[in-house]
């Protein structure tokens, strides 16, 4: 499998044709004449950070109530002066906010630094809207940047990601919707917008000094709409679907444990898996020690297969096509759960989780902890999602002494309402 071009729609495509925000597109150029507009940047790959606060407006109506969170530069505290966490910002369709006035969003999100001396490496992003035919959509993702500039990678791909999903052509098929209600049309929808965000992060890799040719992110992205989950995944960052059964609290042992179902919904991309490393192989790289090498200095190594940015690498094998998937959600269709329907959450973090804590103990970590929320009618999501970076930190500071950036992402899944 190679970087064939896609059939749905390429970069240029993304910068020539006009959408809605093409006026605040033209607005922010217009105090400048020299002003190069960020469609013709964004053609040529030169990384920027987008307004966000301005493009919620154009994105969204009132009545979509449009929340977005991220992860800003901003530091907060962690648990050690050496390991503090990015503070979450939260914007919404009609005025921004900090993050502490999200306590009742579906969502928390985290990201502490590791031991290195880079900065953290990782961002992440979540947000969700009412479309006009009244079905919630949702979108989680977290990228987990690598080399010397990986944090301007992943940050770069956090800001222009939700915006090439939201304005992919391939949705505006339903007259008044963001989003199509055709399954197929929203997974070709994702794919396309994964082939011009692979586009623009290996331009961005390509230009400027040195170091950026080594330098991108993974990418794991989930986007519910209509009762199912579509995933897309790029490198070795993760997503789990944790389901408990209805009653959970009945279904606690007499040692107190709780068994919630894993099912992972990625799968890392490394490069001695056999079909990645024929393609890596026939193009010219070495796998050697579990990474990708070029045959030329100075020799780095990537280990994994599958990348957004690393234009050196992608020269000799590894690609930026994602596995998109789709799967049915069980918690879909009703508001009464206590009908029989499952609790259901999803999970996503960067490596920094995965590599010494094993999904199923993350599952029942964290469904231990949103059913204790439940009980005690108490605490938030941000707490949840607190508690299994702590536990990945306890596990990997026991097995490495580098500690890694850890981020974790924890959607808990509410049932949509009734169509009538």
């Amino acid at each position: 499998m190679g970087d064939e071009p896609c059939s749905v729609g390429t970069l240029q495509d993304a910068a020539k044709a006009p959408h809605p925000s093409t006026g605040f597109i033209r607005k922010m150029g217009a105090n400048n004449s020299n002003a190069t507009l960020p469609a013709e940047r964004f053609a040529k790959g030169v990384p920027e950070a987008l307004d966000w606060t301005s493009l919620m407006g154009v994105l969204f109506q009132p009545s979509h109530k449009a929340v977005l969170l991220y992860t800003s530069d901003q530091q907060g505290p962690g648990p050690a002066p050496h390991l503090p966490r990015k503070e979450v910002l939260a914007l919404r369709s009609e005025h921004s906010g900090p993050a502490q006035e999200r306590g009742l969003l579906p969502v928390g999100m985290v990201s502490q630094k590791g031991s290195k001396l880079q900065p953290n490496q990782d961002s992440a992003f979540y947000f969700h809207f009412v479309d006009s035919d009244g079905s919630p959509i949702w979108c989680a993702c977290v990228l987990d940047g690598h080399g010397p500039l990986g944090h301007e990678m992943s940050a770069l791909g956090m800001q222009w990601l939700p915006l090439l999903i939201l304005r992919e052509p391939l949705l505006a098929t339903d007259p008044g919707r963001l989003i199509s209600s055709d399954p197929q049309t929203v997974f070709t929808a994702i794919q396309a917008a994964f082939q011009k965000i692979g586009q623009l992060m290996q331009k961005a890799s390509e230009t400027g000094w040195g170091p950026r040719g080594y330098s991108g992110a993974t990418c794991t992205l989930a986007f519910c709409a209509h009762g199912l989950l579509h995933t897309a995944n790029v490198g070795d960052s993760r997503m789990i679907l944790g389901t408990l059964p209805v009653g959970a609290s009945r279904a606690q042992g007499e040692s107190g444990e709780l068994k919630a179902d894993c099912r992972i919904l990625t799968r890392d991309h490394k490069p001695e898996d056999p079909d990645e490393r024929l393609r890596i192989e026939q193009l010219g790289g070495i796998v050697a020690r579990q990474r990708v090498y070029l045959d030329e200095w100075p020799y780095v190594g990537l280990n994994m297969s599958r990348s957004l940015g690393d234009a050196k690498l992608h020269a000799v094998g590894v690609s930026h096509v994602p596995d998109v998937a789709t799967v049915f959600l069980e918690s879909a269709g009703s508001q009464q759960p206590e009908n029989g329907l499952k609790q259901q959450f999803l999970v996503a973090a960067s490596d920094g989780v995965w590599d010494f804590t094993p999904c199923d103990e993350a599952a029942e970590l964290v469904g231990r902890e949103l059913q204790a929320m439940q009980m005690t009618r108490g605490g938030n999501l941000d707490q949840v999602s607190s508690v299994l970076v702590r536990h990945a930190q306890s596990a990997w500071e026991a097995e490495c002494p580098d500690l890694d950036d850890i981020t974790v992402i924890v959607v808990a899944i509410e049932p949509e309402p009734p169509h009538l």
